[in-house]
C-alpha cells in the first residue's frame, strides 16, 4: 500500500512539473487569439477574453449644452459632506456623440432647452463592471482620476439600469465582467505581414517568411548530417597520427564565442558577394559543427568494431563502410542532429538581421521583429506569429520523438 501511494504521490508531482512547463506553450496559443484590448487586461486573462458591453440611453430631462466650444451633458450633482451643492459633473460630446470625458463645473447650469425636446442620447460599448459587495453588474458610463486633497481619486459614473439616475461613487473597489471571445481575425492578419498593420499592401506575407525559414533550414539539415557524420567517422573508426589532438582542437572550437568571428565572417561574405542572399546562412552548415561531431563520434564508438572488419572482407573501403555500415545504423542520432540544427537554424535571428536586407528574404523570426512598432500595438500578431512559427517545430518533434529519444539515451555511452 506504501508503495502504491508513492507512485501516485510521483505520478502527480510529475503531472504538476508537466504543467509547470507547458504553460508557456499554452499562454502563447490563447494570446494568439486575444484582441489588442485584451493583452492589456488587468488583471491578466487566463482565456482570450474582453470587457462585457452594453449600451445605455440617457433618458432624464436634461440635454447638452454649449461651453467652451463643446456640447456637455449633465451627469449628476456634486455635493459636499454637508450636503450643500458644489456644482455638477458632465459628460463631453464628440460632435452628436458621448464621450467619455468628465468635466466637473462649480456651478450648475441650466441645461434645458426646447432644440434638444424628445432627444435621448445613447451612449455604446459601455463596460459592464461589478463593484464588491454586489451581486448584479452595473454599467460604468464615464471615469474621471484627478487629484483630491493631496492624493489620486478615481470617480466611477455608474446606472444600475437602463435610463436609471447615474451614481457616483469613489474610490470604489471593482472588477470587470469579462467574456469569452477569441479574435480569429489575428491569423489571416498575421498572415498578410508585417506591413499590412500599416496599412500597406505592398509587404511580403507570413507564409513567404516561413518558406524561406525552411529552405534555409533544410539545406543546413543535409549539409550538417552530412559533413559532421564524415568528420565523426573519421575521428570514431579510422586511426591515424595526431587524432586525439585534432579531436580536442575541435572541441575547444566551443569555447570560441559566435561574437568573435561575427565581423571577420561578415567580411569575407561581402568580398564573396554573398551579403543580401542566402548563402551566409546555408554554406556554413556544410562545414561539420563541433558538438555534432561530439555527438555522432560518441554514438559511433557504441558500434561494435567487428561490423568494420567484416565490411573490408567483404572488400568495402572506408567509404563504402561508412555508407553502407556505418550510416545505416546511426539513425537515432542523425535525426537527433537534425532536429537540433533545423530548430538552431529556424530561431536564428542574428544571422538573418545581419545578411539579409530584402524583404522578400525575411526569415520566419525576422518577420516576427519587424511586427514591433512603437507607433500600432501588435502584440496580439506577434503572438499569433509565435504560433505558426512554432507549428514545424512541434510537428517535427512530434514525428521523430521515438527516435530522438534512442538518440539521446545511447550517445555517449563509450569515450
Amino acid at each position: 500500500m506504501q508503495i502504491k501511494n508513492s507512485r501516485v504521490l510521483l505520478y502527480v508531482v510529475l503531472i504538476i512539473i508537466g504543467l509547470f512547463f507547458l504553460f508557456p506553450f499554452y499562454w502563447v496559443v490563447i494570446s494568439s487569439l486575444k484582441t489588442p484590448a485584451g493583452m492589456t487586461m488587468r488583471p491578466p486573462s487566463f482565456y482570450p477574453s474582453e470587457v462585457a458591453t452594453s449600451e445605455y440611453v440617457i433618458k432624464h430631462d436634461t440635454v447638452p449644452i454649449e461651453k467652451d466650444g463643446h456640447k456637455w451633458l449633465w451627469l449628476c450633482d456634486d455635493t459636499a459632506d454637508d450636503g450643500q451643492l458644489k456644482g455638477a459633473f458632465y459628460l463631453q460630446f464628440d460632435g452628436d456623440r458621448p464621450s467619455k470625458l468628465v468635466r466637473r463645473l462649480d456651478a450648475l447650469i441650466s441645461t434645458h432647452s426646447s432644440d434638444f425636446a424628445g432627444k435621448n442620447p445613447k451612449l455604446e460599448n459601455v463596460a459592464l463592471i461589478r463593484i464588491e459587495g454586489e451581486e448584479q453588474p452595473v454599467k460604468l458610463i464615464a471615469k474621471m482620476v484627478r487629484q483630491e486633497q493631496g492624493r489620486t481619486r478615481e470617480r466611477l459614473f455608474i446606472a444600475r439600469s437602463d435610463g436609471g439616475a447615474i451614481e457616483s461613487l469613489v474610490d470604489p473597489v471593482y472588477h470587470e465582467v469579462r467574456r469569452f471571445h477569441a479574435r480569429w481575425d489575428n491569423y489571416p492578419e498575421t498572415l498578410k505581414g508585417p506591413e499590412a498593420t500599416f496599412g500597406s499592401d505592398t509587404g511580403s506575407g507570413f507564409l513567404l517568411f516561413m518558406r524561406n525559414s525552411l529552405f534555409i533550414s533544410v539545406l543546413a539539415v543535409i549539409g550538417q548530417v552530412l559533413s559532421s557524420s564524415l568528420v565523426a567517422f573519421g575521428f570514431s573508426r579510422l586511426y591515424f597520427k595526431g587524432r586525439d589532438f585534432l579531436f580536442v582542437l575541435l572541441l575547444a572550437t566551443l569555447m570560441v564565442p559566435g561574437q568573435v568571428t561575427l565581423i571577420p565572417l561578415f567580411g569575407i561574405y561581402k568580398k564573396l558577394g554573398w551579403i543580401d542572399t542566402f548563402l551566409p546562412l546555408i554554406v556554413p552548415h556544410f562545414t561539420a559543427g563541433a558538438f555534432n561531431v561530439f555527438l555522432l563520434r560518441q554514438y559511433m564508438l557504441t558500434l561494435p568494431k567487428e561490423l568494420d572488419e567484416s565490411a573490408a572482407i567483404d572488400g568495402c573501403g572506408p567509404f563504402q563502410t561508412y555508407r553502407r555500415i556505418i550510416m545505416p545504423n546511426c539513425v537515432p542520432v542523425l535525426i537527433v542532429v537534425a532536429l537540433f540544427t533545423f530548430v538552431y537554424t529556424w530561431q536564428a535571428v542574428m544571422g538573418p538581421l545581419i545578411y539579409l536586407d530584402n524583404p522578400e528574404y525575411r526569415t520566419v523570426t525576422l518577420g516576427l521583429e519587424y511586427f514591433r512598432s512603437p507607433y500600432v500595438d501588435n502584440r496580439h500578431l506577434i503572438m499569433t506569429g509565435a504560433v505558426l512559427a512554432m507549428l514545424p517545430v512541434a510537428g517535427v518533434f512530434l514525428v521523430l520523438q521515438r527516435y530522438i529519444m534512442a538518440g539521446i539515451a545511447t550517445t555517449g555511452l563509450k569515450a
